[in-house]
């Protein structure tokens, strides 16, 4: 399998534990190719949510020609690290302008 910064694949997260976002769903790899395809095992994914609410650290993902079947945000505030054996399947990709916003949020929360 290989991974790439701005694929969206269809994720277990397991179960949540207070505000955390958990279950099956959408996520965002916002890792660069060089973590997703190294050795480490791991990469940074964002969960999507199809409910807008207004937050800054949310980035809109639109249905053009991403896979998606609803417009969705990621949610950057959730950002963790995981191993690629949750990723269930390709859902398809978002635009190098959604990757970058989502990463400058990223960035401004760090």
């Amino acid at each position: 399998m290989t991974l790439t910064q701005g694929d969206l694949w269809f994720t277990h997260f397991g179960d949540p534990t207070g505000r955390e976002q958990g279950y099956g769903r959408p996520a965002l790899i916002i890792s660069n190719d060089s973590l997703n395809q190294s050795r480490l095992g791991l990469v940074f994914a964002v969960p999507l949510t199809t409910r807008e609410r207004g937050y800054l650290t949310h980035v809109r993902i639109g249905t053009d020609g991403t896979g998606l079947a609803k417009p969705s945000w990621a949610m950057v505030e959730q950002v963790r690290a995981i191993s690629p054996d949750r990723f269930d399947f390709f859902v398809g990709r978002a635009s190098q302008e959604t990757v970058a916003e989502a990463v400058t949020v990223l960035r401004r929360m760090l």
